[in-house]
């Protein structure tokens, strides 16, 4: 016999052994006013199907019955799926979760997914990390008064007392109606190392009532959690003071390293032909960069080291409306903007605009505080329920605090002198992207410059449009944007050898490897455009216009009846949401998005390259969810090296097998890992159970980085914790920093990456050999 948790009911039941890729098993169902049952695994029955999916799995014998859960990685999915006979109805339960018990003895931690299906067919997903040997209770919760409010935050703190571990939303919050349950999911993904859990007692639970202050004082005078205690977690100024004195005395006892050049390429390893600049080759079946000095280099780096990101909404908006005038000439996106403190004017207009908002802070300076200097304004946002408003970087406050300020901002100074030593003493070779251009003219740490063109030129959308809809390359105003954005970025490098290249733009938009529509999105909306309205769908017409002389040729190849050209032009035709193309049209449709993305990356190309010719344009940083076969092929053709943002646990050959094909030097532009063992809602995209575990985890990644002979490196996302109540731009409130809000380090993790570092040129070229 087991008890069920917070449960009226003891239920027991026999089980069946499931293994092998389909196999299907069914059970009763029971339920209680409080507690509907779908397994404890103690007797079969036969009200749902259960269906395996790349994954072993068995029922065993520990104190109980347990289902043992035995996953692949050498797949992308590996899990189960349970579907009901009939929908599990949950109305009666009122706010309620899905609540289970799992238990991971294993050698290694796991990053649990469970996505569930509601009656309108839309589907929830939450994951969460287990270290090893930890037993617990995971809930999901699916309806609640609490879970209904937009706060803006990736996530939010638990709104009600219990034990049970809180599953965390990955990718956006969706309003589903859970009023019914069609499908539940339990899964790893893209598992580098071999891992296993057991799981029981599945059931739906009335939650216990919520607080409806649940928000309220979230965050300390620090922008620490209010609610966790951990140990790097400060109490006074006089604590972060000490704790900065003993950091910067022990900087200061730093030497170089023997093995690194002055551009921290391979002193020890061979010396190729210099150039002056970072740049290129393959050596011995192993792509590389080689530095200035012709040393072998691997640009192994923390990403987004600036301010810019660092604020949060206060919920204190405005009334002064010129506060949120912009400049049509800026090429400075929004979130990438720094702090703007001269806000003295507006701030006589000031009011409460989001009262929640205001309330999880319990400190935030009067306006009359030597620290208020450390407020901003955003004119925009890109998720949530606040558009525009005040912000506040408890971070440069931190900084002020720990170094004082004995001149105007002399405690940023500070702050780029630390950090450049803590660059060279964790043993990175480079900066990532989205460096602070105050770093640009450091002759220490080699970095990445970048930049966005952004502007009034066309655009179209290929259906999954995450952080905007794409350029239209096509566009003469888009042109224009390239050049003035490569001319601004050219001013800041000044030619610099310490920069290795440039990144232009990020995760865009480019469609995806799933259906028709979505991979030819883009090539669709154009399609559906009048001509005169689209530079693209103008070019496209052409295009087809000289395959096709006539409109009954181009009806007969695509099995279509469109009546006339001008019909095509002048009205578009609709296809975004058909789903019946034929070969033919499938073949013109990658044809034409292979035109429209050689041709953005032609465009920035030779913007770039005609200020910027001894650099290295290195590309757009796709990602695995929205790129398409044609954007890489493109990318190629134009850019000297292919960046990808790519969030799992490491680089796995079920996604990676590409770069054989596409054999050209390949970097990762992000990649993170994150715990909510230091109080943040949302520990990342990337599930660790704690800063240890955190640790282990990136030694894993870098490990398949360097060992992938395509790879030129990766870089950490991000070197500064995002703050509690999220950064202003979309609510990102991840514990991914190497340091704190506080601008104290993780000591796992630089700890892990000293480890990673000291034999990083010999693991990843040790066995290249003088030419």
């Amino acid at each position: 016999m087991k008890k069920i948790i917070r449960c009226l009911s003891v239920f027991v039941y026999s089980a069946l052994v499931l293994s092998g890729e389909g196999a299907a098993r069914e059970f009763d169902l029971q339920h209680d006013s409080k507690t509907i049952l779908i397994d404890d695994f103690e007797h079969a029955s036969n009200s749902y199907t259960l269906t395996n999916k790349n994954i072993a799995t068995q029922v065993i014998q520990n104190k109980s019955k347990v289902l043992q859960l035995t996953f692949s990685n050498k797949h992308e999915f590996s899990g189960i799926i349970i579907k009901p006979n009939e929908p599990w109805e949950l109305s009666s339960l009122g706010s309620n979760a899905l609540f289970f018990d799992v238990a991971n003895d294993g050698d290694f931690p796991v990053m649990l997914s469970v996505n569930i299906t509601g009656k309108d067919k839309q589907v929830q997903r939450r994951t969460i990390g287990l270290t090893t040997k930890e037993h617990a209770t995971l809930y999901f919760e699916l309806n609640s008064q609490t879970l209904n409010v937009d706060t803006g935050l990736r996530d939010t703190p638990p709104s009600f007392e219990t034990t049970a571990r809180k599953m965390i939303l990955r990718g956006a919050k969706l309003n589903v109606d859970f009023s019914q349950v069609e499908i539940i999911a339990i899964y790893t993904e893209t598992q580098i190392n071999p891992t296993a859990v057991t799981i029981d007692n599945l059931r739906f639970e009335t939650i216990p009532d919520e607080n409806p202050e649940f928000l309220a004082n979230i965050v300390d005078q620090f922008g620490q959690s209010t609610q966790f205690n951990y140990p790097l977690k400060v109490s006074s100024e006089q604590q972060l003071r000490a704790i900065a004195k003993k950091e910067i005395n022990e900087l200061s006892k730093i030497t170089p390293r023997p093995d690194r050049s002055k551009f921290g390429g391979w002193k020890l390893g061979p010396k190729l032909t210099a150039t002056g600049f970072f740049r290129t080759e393959k050596v011995n079946g192993k792509w590389a960069l080689v530095d200035p000095e012709g040393y072998l280099f691997f640009s192994s780096g923390i990403a987004n080291a600036r301010m810019a990101n660092t604020t949060t909404f206060t919920g204190i908006d405005y009334r002064d409306d010129s506060v949120r005038k912009r400049d049509p000439d800026d090429v400075t996106p929004e979130d990438s903007k720094g702090l703007n403190s001269n806000l003295s004017e507006y701030q006589k207009s000031a009011y409460t605009a989001y009262p929640q908002r205001r309330a999880m802070f319990n400190w935030l300076p009067e306006y009359n505080d030597k620290l208020a200097n450390h407020y901003s304004y955003k004119r925009s946002s890109h998720l949530g329920p606040i558009q525009h408003g005040e912000v506040f970087s408890f971070y440069q406050a931190n900084l002020e605090r720990r170094y004082g300020q004995q001149y105007p901002g002399s405690y940023i100074d500070k702050w780029r002198e630390v950090t450049l030593k803590r660059m060279q003493d964790w043993g990175f070779t480079s900066f990532g992207n989205w460096t602070d251009a105050s770093f640009y003219n450091n002759q220490q740490v080699p970095y990445f410059a970048n930049g966005w063109i952004i502007g009034d030129f066309k655009r179209l959308s290929s259906g999954f449009d995450y952080w905007g809809a794409m350029p239209d390359p096509f566009d003469p105003e888009f042109v224009k944007r390239a050049k003035i954005t490569t001319e601004v970025i050219a001013q800041e490098v000044q030619n610099n050898p310490w920069c290795i290249g440039v990144f232009i733009d990020n995760e865009m938009s480019w469609g995806g490897e799933g259906s028709t529509t979505l991979r030819y999105g883009i090539v669709l909306d154009a399609l559906s455009k009048k001509t005169a309205d689209s530079p693209t769908k103008s070019v496209f017409s052409d295009m087809l216009k000289q395959k096709y002389k006539t409109i009954s040729q181009l009806n007969q190849a695509w099995q279509r009846s469109i009546q006339s050209w001008e019909l095509f032009d002048n009205t578009g035709v609709n296809y975004k949401n058909d789903s019946h193309f034929n070969d033919a049209m499938i073949a013109d449709l990658s044809w034409l998005l292979t035109r429209f993305s050689d041709e953005y990356f032609k465009v920035v190309n030779h913007s770039l390259k005609s200020v910027l010719p001894n650099h290295l344009y290195m590309g757009a940083r796709f990602t695995s969810w929205g790129t398409s076969p044609e954007a890489r092929w493109s990318a190629k053709k134009y850019a000297d090296v292919i960046s990808y943002n790519y969030y799992r646990e490491g680089l796995d050959p079920m996604t990676w097998d590409i770069l054989k094909e596409l054999d050209m030097p390949t970097i990762i532009g992000e990649f993170h890992i994150g715990s909510g063992d230091t109080g943040h809602p949302n520990p990342g995209i990337i599930h660790a159970a704690n800063q240890s575990d955190r640790a282990d985890m990136y030694k894993t990644y870098m490990k398949t980085v360097i060992d992938n002979p395509y790879l030129i490196g990766a870089h950490w996302f991000q070197y500064i914790d995002s703050p509690i109540t999220g950064r202003a731009y979309d609510g990102e409130n991840y514990n991914v920093g190497f340091v704190t809000t506080t601008d104290i380090p993780y000591p796992e993790l630089v700890e892990a990456a000293k480890q990673v570092h000291k034999s990083l040129y010999q693991n990843r070229y040790g066995d290249v050999k003088s030419k």
